[in-house]
């Protein structure tokens, strides 16, 4: 008994998914969802530019969120903002694909999170 990997990934993807785009036809995406995405990547940009200025100047124990800290202090600073913001990114993307009547407010909303985090770090909130 063979299944193969698209009938598997089918039976768990909803209806109206951009994953499958995503994954095969990236820049299809990118087309589709432009100004969503210039959202998010100048949000992740500004976070990750606030998230490595604070590592640097107070170290990675000061990052509440409990990956980025880990990478920070598995492979130093200077590695771990990016690759840890880039796995980030992968899950948003991921997750904001799921499901197509989202995919575009998910990731506005994921850059307006990514900028207010890049807000709270840059201002110290937290």
């Amino acid at each position: 008994m063979s299944t193969d990997a698209p009938s598997r990934l089918s039976a768990i993807l909803p209806a109206r998914t951009e994953i499958v785009r995503l994954l095969q036809r990236p820049r299809a995406f990118l087309r589709a969802y432009c100004w969503p995405l210039v959202i998010l990547i100048i949000g992740a940009t500004a976070d990750v530019i606030t998230t490595y200025r604070n590592l640097q100047l107070y170290g990675p124990s000061v990052e509440a969120h409990p990956v980025q800290r880990w990478v920070s202090e598995l492979v130093g600073v200077e590695l771990g903002v990016p690759i840890a913001k880039l796995i980030q990114l992968v899950f948003v993307l991921l997750v904001a694909a799921w499901w197509k009547p989202w995919t575009p407010w998910m990731l506005s909303a994921c850059g307006l999170l990514y900028a207010t985090a890049s807000l709270s770090n840059y201002f110290l909130w937290l």
